[in-house]
């Protein structure tokens, strides 16, 4: 079942699916669904956070809308979700630590609790079933 459509005014975070098929690393996992990262907004733009082998970068980007913006990624073939209101969740309780790669920044930013899930594909699988997030744009095929 699809969530309700949302109007762009609400959405306040933007997951950003896509392929890296030059990574030898990630070919085992899902094609469209081999990294992710996030646009969290922010007064009269765009954060976009972004977990890579190099680093973490973290650059801003302008207020062009929400329904532009997510185009643009879905015209280079890219899946976006968008979400509503993201809460930072309670310290979530683990024996082990997951792993720090782009699925467990976008997690943590967004502030979801619970189970982490560790590929692309799951994180857009979990945020698919939560209330707050809609599909926004997804890539032509």
């Amino acid at each position: 079942m699809s969530p309700p459509h949302r109007p762009a005014a609400q959405i306040t975070a933007l997951v950003v699916f896509e392929d890296r098929p030059d990574s030898r690393w990630l070919r085992p996992l899902t094609p469209g669904f081999r990294h992710c990262f996030c646009l969290l907004r922010a007064g009269d733009g765009w954060i976009l956070c972004d977990s890579r082998a190099s680093g973490v970068h973290i650059m801003p980007a302008p207020d062009v809308g929400v329904e532009p913006l997510a185009r643009s990624y879905a015209r280079l073939g890219a899946t976006v979700l968008g979400l509503v209101a993201p809460v930072v969740a309670p310290r979530a309780r683990r024996l082990l630590p997951a792993p720090f790669s782009c699925v467990e920044l976008t997690r943590r930013l967004l502030g979801l609790g619970g189970r982490p899930p560790l590929t692309p594909w799951a994180l857009y699988r979990r945020l698919r079933r939560d209330r707050r997030c809609v599909l926004v744009a997804r890539p032509r095929a």
